[in-house]
């Protein structure tokens, strides 16, 4: 009874600009996951220059990127394994800021630093605010 009176009271008190924030992110997540479709040909040429374990491992590369983006914005957007989805968004952002020099030619969806500085920064916020994560209210509500 009283695990239920708390997790209503926190799925009352929760703060409607991280709901937005969440599902902002979201959204741009999901259009740099189809930009990043969009520019498959660019890798298409590296891997046809490359040798094949170079090759194998781009394209692993790629489709990570682009399966952790997909599934990371449906995620977010569902409110449903926030978490989770935040950590696997944070490596792929971390190295599209690492490889900034080969955004220019290769990365064209995150060309601009800047973006991907304010993805990873609200993924952080949202990973440490969101406290009303659909799964760990499961969780929570199963144990007890």
């Amino acid at each position: 009874m009283l695990s239920h009176h708390v997790s209503h009271r926190a799925e009352r008190h929760h703060p409607l600009w991280l709901e937005i924030t969440r599902i902002v992110l979201s959204l741009v997540i999901l259009w740099k996951g189809l930009e990043f479709i969009a520019n498959i040909h660019v890798f298409t040429d590296i891997m046809m220059n490359s040798s094949v374990p170079v090759a194998i491992l781009m394209s692993v590369l790629v489709h990570t990127i682009i399966v952790a983006h997909i599934f990371g914005a449906i995620a977010l957007f569902t409110g449903s394994y926030v978490r989770i989805a935040c950590i696997l968004q944070m490596p792929v952002v971390l190295m599209a800021l690492l490889f900034r020099d080969l955004a220019k030619d290769v990365l064209n969806p995150y060309a601009a630093v800047w973006v991907s500085v304010a993805i990873l920064c609200a993924l952080v916020l949202v990973l440490l605010r969101d406290k009303h994560d659909t799964a760990d209210n499961r969780l929570v509500r199963n144990k007890n």
